[in-house]
């Protein structure tokens, strides 16, 4: 009687198992398209937290790490939230958070920590409720503090920066964001330059974009989200491990690959090259020539050197 059910559990299993690939691979391709609205879904409903290193594959260098954490809320009878795992019913909100940020410096006490939380109205809206950021660095011994905070149900954005002076504090509208001369004057206002010379610069930038050099070029803050990921394979390992992958254009054909795997866990996230030399240039800085964020149980632990 014994084998005859073990005969049943294991028949019922591979079964299973079988028609979860069928659902998932069953003639797709390398390539295939897949719907980016069930790709959203894993990724949201994902069951563990992934820990990501960022790395300069070239140099094999570790740049920093970060935790990304996918939460699920529903209701209550007392109308109080619950953190839960995996799909759920009557869904309050979805929370994704970049915790424990790591960019690290020449000096450990100067590297830059991060956080960073959204939260995400229930399927089908899916519109964001609030956005947090969070940055943090110590230079020349000084602890320097800088965050912003913006709510879905106000038309603004509020910075806040701790210097030794104290805390300044500035709120943007929202509609302002797109515009590169209301930023630069937010910006100087919060770096504590008074309100009258920040004006005068926000004026200056706002007459050099619209200078005849860039007033056939105008620019352009929309970003044109994909509407469909792709079966792929995951790169830098031996296994042979499909994914689904998606393709954020940032500026023309630079695309920002995302590498997630079927329960939703993010796996690698690649940096273009020409962005990172482009902005290299720009703002003269010396930056990595590759940057990509993998996960550290896919690719291993790098160790941070000294």
């Amino acid at each position: 009687m014994q084998r005859v059910i073990l005969v049943i559990l294991f028949t019922f299993w591979a079964f299973m198992t079988y028609r979860l690939w069928q659902v998932e691979y069953a003639g797709q391709n390398l390539g295939a398209a897949v719907d980016i609205q069930m790709v959203w879904e894993k990724i949201l409903n994902a069951q563990d937290e992934a820990k990501l290193q960022i790395v300069d594959e070239r140099g094999n260098h570790l740049l920093g790490a970060l935790e990304w954490t996918p939460t699920v809320q529903r209701e209550t009878e007392d109308d109080e939230p619950v953190t839960i795992v995996g799909m759920v019913e009557n869904v309050r909100e979805y929370t994704l958070d970049i915790s424990r940020g790591r960019l690290y410096a020449v000096r450990p006490q100067e590297d830059v920590l991060f956080d960073f939380n959204l939260n995400l109205s229930p399927f089908p809206s899916q519109e964001w409720t609030s956005i947090q950021i969070k940055l943090e660095r110590s230079f020349n011994d000084v602890r320097y503090k800088f965050s912003a905070d913006a709510q879905s149900t106000n038309d603004f954005v509020t910075f806040r920066i701790n210097l030794e002076q104290g805390e300044q504090m500035v709120t943007v509208p929202l509609e302002d964001l797109s515009k590169p001369e209301k930023l630069v004057g937010a910006g100087l206002k919060l770096a504590g330059v008074p309100a009258l010379a920040a004006s005068g610069a926000s004026l200056m930038v706002k007459n050099f974009l619209n200078s005849k050099e860039l007033s056939n070029r105008p620019l352009n803050f929309k970003l044109d989200l994909p509407r469909q990921a792709h079966i792929d394979l995951l790169p830098g390992v031996r296994s042979r491990i499909k994914v689904y992958r998606i393709d954020v254009p940032i500026v023309e054909d630079m695309l920002v690959k995302i590498y997630v795997n079927t329960l939703g866990e993010i796996l690698r996230v690649e940096i273009p090259d020409v962005l990172i030399d482009t902005i290299s240039k720009t703002s003269k800085l010396d930056l990595p020539k590759s940057i990509v964020l993998r996960n550290q149980n896919f690719y291993g632990r790098l160790r941070r050197e000294r």
